[in-house]
């Protein structure tokens, strides 16, 4: 299971605080189920660069470090998303041979970056992007379910962009909802 959290700047405060708490739910959910292992991923930009770091890996984690060490971790920057997606899938994602592989996306909208260079990357273009790596990360037998993490500005636009970035996989839950989280999850691990 891998859980990947944007830590953009939009997400910051209660959004990012959702996300953070659906994600302990879920790596203390499979800390005592004993055959899971989790690595948990936050990503977003500094200094004009994507960013992808790794915060929990169950492998080598203990649970405390989570408790010493998340209090710290603020959003930031913008929302590179799929450009951390082929990092991800190129370096963590996937297992051994017959290993189920989910992952999982905390995010609050469409993807956004620029680089001092004049390089940028939002729109239908990053949108189109973002949908190809989630296909080839579905492709590659990885199951896909994205959360959409909704805050107190209007999110119309933002929520047909991430219905069309994730399509079935969208799930727009209380991500701090438990229960509708173990919902989507168990729909994901009944797929074939």
């Amino acid at each position: 299971l891998h859980i990947s959290i944007d830590a953009s700047g939009s997400m910051n405060g209660k959004k990012l605080d959702k996300a953070m708490s659906s994600t302990v739910a879920m790596v203390k959910a499979a800390d005592m189920a004993g055959n899971v292992t989790v690595v948990v991923s936050f990503r977003w930009t500094h200094n004009s660069k994507p960013v992808v770091i790794i915060c929990y890996d169950s492998r080598k984690d203990k649970l405390n470090k989570i408790k010493k060490l998340w209090s710290s971790i603020s959003a930031g920057g913008t929302t590179p998303e799929s450009l951390c997606y082929e990092a991800l899938m190129k370096n963590f994602l996937g297992g051994v041979r017959g290993e189920d592989n989910y992952f999982i996306n905390y995010s609050d909208g469409a993807p956004y970056f620029s680089e001092s260079d004049g390089c940028y990357y939002y729109g239908e273009a990053a949108e189109n992007h973002t949908k190809k790596m989630v296909k080839i990360m579905k492709n590659n037998g990885i199951k896909v379910s994205s959360y959409f993490i909704s805050g107190d500005y209007g999110i119309g636009s933002s929520k047909s962009d991430f219905t069309k970035m994730y399509g079935k996989d969208a799930n727009f839950i209380d991500p701090t909802n438990m229960m509708e989280v173990a919902r989507t999850m168990n729909s994901k691990f009944l797929e074939k």
